[in-house]
């Protein structure tokens, strides 16, 4: 059975450029375009993965983060952000992070850092 991942961006083409990514490697991705979206998709099924973007419009990405760590436990979490100033303001107590990625980001990179936390799919 494929390691599934759950990407979280409210970028249309983040979210396809990732999706395709993994999927070609085996993984089962599924796509969520908001926080909310994404909390619902967790609510349903495990993940072994979630990509997550930090920026969303509502439900920011580190409240999503936390909401769908707390359903379940030993998730892997890589965060997507614009910057990396984004990234030193993220890292707050209690928001359990694997990895980041610094848009724009390239294929190898999300390929490599999701090989390297989940293996083979």
């Amino acid at each position: 059975m494929p390691k599934k991942i759950l990407v979280a961006d409210d970028e249309e083409i983040i979210r396809n450029y990732v999706s395709r990514a993994l999927a070609s490697r085996g993984y089962a991705v599924k796509t969520a375009a908001d926080g909310a979206a994404a909390l619902e998709l967790a609510r349903q099924e495990p993940f072994d993965l979630l990509i997550c973007d930090l920026k969303m419009p509502e439900l920011r990405g580190e409240k999503v983060v936390r909401a769908i760590a707390g359903l379940r436990p030993g998730l892997r979490v890589i965060v997507i952000t614009g910057s990396v100033s984004e990234v030193s303001a993220s890292v707050v107590p209690g928001l359990e992070v694997d990895g980041f990625l610094v848009k724009p980001f390239g294929i190898d990179e999300i390929r490599s850092l999701a090989g390297k936390l989940l293996g083979p799919a």
